[in-house]
């Protein structure tokens, strides 16, 4: 493609497909490339060859200031997520680990401290292989999950449209002890960094799966992770505790849905669903584009870990039901819930880091199920893949 550059990286084992992303080299240039293999030794959700690619990209300005020049970045992440439509919790650590690497990549140090979650601009693109308003897609959107033995095969919502069908229950401790990663979706290591720079605080490790030795003066049912001075305060971070997160407050371009709305941006009867893909059995979407907004529209700050859980489970109640053209129907409160949930940044207050805003502009308008039914399965004719593209235009600006 003339005038612009990329990245590719390979599915591990033998495939030869992967995730690729492409850049104008007049516009950007790349501060950081980062390939991510979702297989793991020893970590059995995580055990197959699905990859995913990280960008940090810093806009090309005319004699940038200094303010400029560390606040004008941009994180994009191209992921292609198991398919297997039983193994939700395959699909969750992937995510997880997805998230982690964000996490990792576009953290901006804050003064208030490293429990506050600020982050660069990011972009999330992918064949994620879930359904919109299943739960791995609540996860997504609300930053929240709560583990109370969902049978795997009924996390990404596709179990309508295939038959098969896996039968385990995903449990607080699905990920076992040697993923390297906390409930928060961050990496143990990025944590124990992060605080360990901050003051020098005393931290104290709990449970079998912390990092290192347990206090004497840890109760034993206090939850596994590590916390600043006892298992009293809230913990930096837990492991197994049931209740998953991410702090990067992502909202999807897409509504999945086309046509009007009514009052309160309730969905009218009968509304059009969007589709991404049409074949075999699947006429639904799978394929997304998340960002994440304005700085301060999320309000970046501490996260409420800790003994707040209580909350946060009543918080996660989502619409659990497809969108799928085989589903059971999806009432227009229900999806009007998940639309309209908080994300996990408005559980947080203010701090002082450097604003950007990242501002929706256009997106490409996707088919209906009736018109791709009607065009064919794809690929057709018309349509040279079995999956549709999607396009959006965004401003990014910053303070």
């Amino acid at each position: 493609m003339t005038g612009y550059t990329g990245s590719f990286v390979k599915r591990t084992g033998n495939k030869q497909d992967g995730c690729a992303t492409f850049f104008k080299k007049l516009l950007f240039e790349c501060e950081a490339e980062v390939p991510v293999t979702y297989f793991v030794p020893c970590v059995a959700p995580l055990d197959r060859d699905n990859v995913a690619l990280l960008l940090l990209l810093r806009p090309k300005l005319p004699a940038p200031s200094a303010a400029q020049t560390r606040a004008a970045k941009l994180c994009v992440a191209n992921t292609h997520l198991l398919f297997n439509p039983g193994r939700g919790d395959v699909k969750l650590a992937q995510l997880m680990k997805l998230f982690a690497e964000i996490d990792q990549l576009a953290y901006q140090p804050c003064p208030a401290g490293p429990r506050h979650q600020n982050h660069y601009p990011v972009l999330v693109c992918g064949d994620m292989n879930l359904l919109p308003f299943s739960k791995l897609y609540q996860f997504v959107r609300s930053g929240y999950l709560v583990l109370n033995g969902k049978p795997a095969s009924k996390m990404s919502g596709q179990q309508d449209n295939w038959s098969r069908g896996y039968n385990h229950s995903v449990t607080a401790d699905f990920l076992g002890k040697h993923s390297g990663l906390t409930d928060q979706s961050q990496y143990v290591s990025v944590c124990q960094q992060r605080f360990s720079m901050f003051g020098g605080a005393s931290c104290t490790s709990v449970g079998e799966g912390a990092p290192c030795a347990s206090s004497p003066q840890v109760e034993a049912e206090s939850v596994p992770g590590m916390y600043i001075g006892s298992a009293e305060e809230k913990p930096i971070y837990t492991l197994g505790s049931g209740v998953l997160s991410h702090a990067l407050g992502l909202e999807s371009v897409y509504s999945h849905f086309i046509g009007p709305r009514g009052s309160q941006n309730q969905l009218l009867h009968n509304t059009p669903r969007e589709v991404t893909t049409c074949h075999g059995n699947a006429n639904c979407t799978v394929d997304y584009i998340f960002y994440t907004p304005s700085l301060s529209a999320l309000s970046h700050s501490d996260m409420h870990f800790g003994y707040s859980w209580t909350a946060m489970t009543n918080s996660t109640k989502l619409a659990n039901k497809a969108a799928s053209h085989t589903a059971v129907s999806l009432s227009s409160s229900d999806i009007s819930n998940v639309l309209q949930q908080p994300s996990v940044s408005s559980m947080m207050t203010p701090c002082h880091v450097a604003d950007y805003r990242l501002t929706l502009l256009a997106r490409l308008q996707l088919l209906s199920t009736k018109q791709v039914k009607s065009a064919g399965r794809l690929p057709n004719r018309f349509i040279s893949s079995d999956h549709l593209i999607l396009a959006a235009k965004f401003q990014l600006t910053y303070d």
